[in-house]
């Protein structure tokens, strides 16, 4: 054999196993891959909430009894008249703007058909004191409202346990699903919660975040585990087999050809 027939053989391509990083790799690429395709699944999940809300948020608020059984009701504007129940006002806790803890204020509101609606009337800003709870402001007699209806996607995180008491006045709760709050008064409730527009008549601060974390977020996060992936496959192909020495050695000889 040739002086450079044994050189090629020397540098030609050779897989080398290395059991342990195979191992790794096996249990890892995986995971980065289904973590990328999560990614993009919620960014296509963001987009089209986003693109719900676009188009419903521009159309007239409709009466909410004319909705009836109508399976889809996120995001439709409705208007609805009715008296506000002033004895317990819901605080839902943990609710951050502008940096600053606070909760958003849930009413329960009654039509004149009987039904049962929980109105989200916005946020108040909490004190440092725990124990001291914001005032919230009486509505008094029949008034119209309008606003968006709004049902939580997923299971809501509890992070304490609701203050329901017995005598009336505002109770800090952690959830507030129409179903729960339903369960825990004893009372027939509408399925959505009506998300106020501003200026109407028990407003606060109102203006919710449709989406916590845009879908450009999402894909960034997919392009991040994806180059890890395809940087796990890389490393786990140069860590078992001899390809950068044979790279190197091509690198070497091409520099000698034009030389």
């Amino acid at each position: 054999m040739s002086q450079q027939a044994q050189q090629e053989s020397r540098f030609s391509f050779r897989w080398q196993p290395n059991w342990k990083i195979l191992l790794f790799t096996a249990f890892f690429l995986p995971v980065t891959v289904n973590l990328a395709i999560w990614q993009l699944n919620r960014a296509e999940e963001k987009q089209q909430l986003l693109e719900d809300y676009q188009q419903r948020d521009v159309a007239q608020p409709v009466p909410l009894v004319s909705l009836g059984e109508q399976p889809d009701q996120q995001y439709v504007r409705v208007r609805v008249r009715g008296e506000y129940d002033n004895r317990s006002p819901l605080l839902l806790d943990n609710r951050v703007r502008h940096g600053r803890p606070g909760f958003e204020v849930i009413s329960l509101f009654q039509m004149p058909t009987g039904q049962w609606l929980l109105v989200n009337r916005g946020w108040v800003q909490g004190s440092m004191d725990r124990a001291e709870l914001p005032l919230i402001d009486d509505v008094i007699g029949e008034v119209e409202l309008s606003g968006y209806l709004y049902q939580s996607p997923g299971e809501q995180i509890m992070l304490g346990e609701d203050r329901w008491a017995v005598e009336d006045g505002p109770k800090i709760i952690q959830n507030a699903a129409p179903e729960k709050v339903a369960e825990k008064l004893s009372i027939p409730i509408y399925g959505y919660t009506l998300r106020l527009d501003e200026q109407k008549p028990g407003a606060y601060e109102t203006g919710w975040d449709v989406v916590n974390l845009m879908p450009s977020k999402h894909t960034g996060y997919a392009v991040q585990w994806s180059a890890l992936a395809i940087a796990l496959v890389v490393l786990t192909l140069f860590a078992n087999s001899n390809l950068g020495a044979v790279i190197k050695s091509r690198r070497r000889q091409q520099i000698r050809e034009e030389g």
